[in-house]
């Protein structure tokens, strides 16, 4: 026999579907808005699976997790979509209890863009502190994360392509490197696994990462790796 869904249940479930509408509202190439039906399709799965699983199993939370995976493989697949991974912890957090994720650090060379995502972390501090209106008002609420998650996405894509640019290499190297000896951030790679400083400190590439990015996803470490 089924039971009644927790509220936390519920709550997650809700969330899930808020989340599925958003993507159907989104527009993009052909592509993305096929990816972004396949996400919203699996959101909706997400959804079904928190709150009709029988008494005493397991198995719908289960099937709300694979779902939930597919859907972080959908996002990252397609940045157009202009989700975060992040949406995930935020559809879970009523039954995890977790903390809400932040926004992982930019550090654009651009003044312009290091502006707007400056305010895009100060709307979603205002957000996250704002726990009346994610309980009271949720629907709207996690819209309005998730507007600002779609607006940081895209900005992600025009600093990831404005930190590629040669002139902006030095500055990107400041932000996001540091020697463990002497602070500075000019590096050679004569080694695989290794950089050199031009103090002569040998140090591993995590090592003198200052920034959020993952392994060779940070634009300072490719910019190094480029070079001739």
């Amino acid at each position: 026999m089924n039971r009644h869904p927790h509220p936390r249940q519920t709550a997650t479930a809700n969330r899930a579907r808020t989340a599925a509408a958003v993507a159907r509202d989104r527009f993009g190439s052909p592509k993305t808005i096929q990816i972004l039906s396949f996400i919203a399709a699996h959101l909706d799965a997400a959804a079904t699976a928190c709150i009709s699983y029988p008494n005493g199993s397991r198995s719908g939370f289960l099937e709300m997790g694979l779902a939930l995976e597919d859907v972080r493989e959908l996002i990252t697949a397609d940045p157009d979509c202009r989700f975060t991974s992040g949406v995930i912890e935020y559809i879970l957090a009523p039954l995890t209890g977790t903390p809400l994720p932040e926004l992982p650090r930019l550090l654009p060379a651009s003044d312009q863009f290091a502006a707007q995502e400056a305010e895009l972390r100060d709307r979603l501090d205002r957000l996250h502190a704002d726990t009346d209106a994610a309980d009271t008002d949720a629907d709207r609420w996690f819209r309005a994360v998730l507007d600002v998650h779609s607006k940081w996405a895209t900005l992600h894509i025009s600093v990831a392509v404005d930190n590629r640019r040669p002139y902006n290499r030095a500055r990107v190297a400041k932000l996001h490197l540091a020697c463990t000896t002497c602070g500075g951030s000019a590096f050679t790679s004569p080694f695989r696994e290794e950089a050199v400083c031009t103090c002569g400190k040998r140090q591993s590439w995590a090592d003198i990462q200052v920034c959020d990015c993952l392994g060779d996803e940070c634009p300072a470490l490719r910019n190094i790796a480029a070079r001739p």
